[in-house]
């Protein structure tokens, strides 16, 4: 796409005012740079930088003008597609951060921050694997290749780092009747991973989480069990409904696409769905909603209230495709998921209460990174000590 179209779609797309065939095309593009990394083309998109600052410019500009706007929801989303273009155009990868209340805008270039050997470097595919005889595999460790068998299904470690159950014999799934075999895969703070189980349903794992699920699905209900937070593409079988045991709830589909959000140390447990649809139980009240895409349900944990509101699934699975988002979010949340990734403790020294930010930063940076991109905007300054983090006003 030459440089010209480019800004033109995004300055239309902005500002609401893209035909719904401009919108399609600028989306499909979206799409096919998420799903392929694509050379910078200078006959077609100009100088890097030029093209870069035009971009992102017109980013920001919009987001000055629309941060009071009704539907504001719609425009995040808007400008967090807008900005993912061009950080996924960039070799760079800038990032565009902003802190809420006081208009304090700008661009964050990676050759502002250069690499801090003292820092602390950013989480990555680790895991490790329980089979059901109770041995364990390191699984950033092991090679490539299978790892067990278990009653008709093999245990695999793909070339590209994912976990892959791969049902070979259909006729000794298990060692005996209504005794399946179960798996456990951990990921510890700072550690991601991707597993594929054995009907087909992906599931990627966020860090400090846990997945227990059978080695085959050979009951009548396909059930795992979940603590932490994990996206999942259901394999679709209308003949046997996928569940998902989480913190007080229960979460079932046929088939579909959704994200879930049971941290302990967080005051509920999150269920956002992308597309299908999925009930979701809050198991000690008793009450159950039918989500719709662009829905997120709400279980509290303290008073088990389940409630739900839409969302933008945007920011809810950027985690997956490599970033941070945040919107209107407050500093403790924002910390709590670099805490996670980072494997870093978070202390604060004053009150920060109040101090809320929106932006947009990539899970590949080092902590000293994305901590001075944060600081940038004002307000909060941030000190590393071993692997404690100080927060002051």
């Amino acid at each position: 796409m030459k440089k010209e179209t480019l800004i033109n779609l995004i300055n239309k797309y902005l500002s609401n005012e893209a035909t719904p065939e401009e919108e399609a095309r600028l989306l499909s593009y979206y799409d096919t740079l998420q799903k392929n990394k694509l050379q910078w083309d200078e006959l077609e998109m100009g100088d890097e930088n030029v093209t870069k600052n035009e971009l992102y410019s017109k980013i920001l500009s919009e987001i000055k003008k629309r941060e009071s706007a009704p539907k504001k929801m719609i425009f995040l989303r808007r400008w967090f597609v807008a900005a993912s273009i061009t950080t996924l155009l960039i070799a760079s990868a800038s990032l565009v951060f902003y802190m809420k209340h006081n208009s304090s805008y700008f661009i964050a270039k990676n050759s502002i921050y250069p690499v801090n050997k003292h820092s602390i470097a950013p989480g990555g595919n680790k895991a490790l694997l329980t089979l059901a005889d109770g041995s364990k595999i390191t699984l950033d460790d092991a090679a490539s290749g299978e790892l067990a068998k278990q009653s008709g299904t093999k245990v695999s470690k793909a070339a590209n780092g994912q976990l892959v159950y791969t049902v070979e014999n259909s006729a000794s799934h298990a060692t005996a009747p209504g005794l399946p075999e179960y798996n456990v895969i951990e990921t510890p703070k700072g550690g991601q991973y991707q597993v594929n189980l054995a009907d087909g349903t992906k599931v990627w794992l966020n860090a400090g989480s846990s997945l227990k699920y059978p080695t085959n699905f050979d009951s009548a209900v396909r059930k795992v069990e979940l603590a932490g937070e994990a996206y999942f593409e259901v394999a679709k079988n209308a003949h046997k409904p996928f569940q998902v045991i989480s913190n007080q709830q229960m979460v079932e589909v046929l088939g579909t696409h959704f994200n879930i959000s049971s941290y302990t140390d967080e005051t509920s447990v999150k269920t956002t769905l992308l597309e299908g649809s999925v009930k979701v139980s809050a198991l000690k009240a008793n009450q159950s909603k039918l989500l719709k895409p662009g829905q997120q349900s709400d279980i509290n944990y303290a008073n088990n209230t389940i409630s739900v509101q839409p969302v933008n699934t945007e920011e809810v699975v950027a985690w997956k495709n490599g970033y941070f988002l945040f919107t209107d979010e407050d500093l403790k949340s924002i910390m709590s998921k670099f805490a996670r990734w980072y494997n870093v403790e978070v202390e604060y020294q004053g009150n920060v209460d109040n101090l809320r930010f929106g932006g947009m930063v990539s899970r590949s940076k080092d902590l000293a990174q994305a901590l001075k991109i944060i600081e940038q905007t004002g307000n909060v300054k941030t000190r590393i000590e071993g692997r404690r983090v100080i927060i002051m006003p």
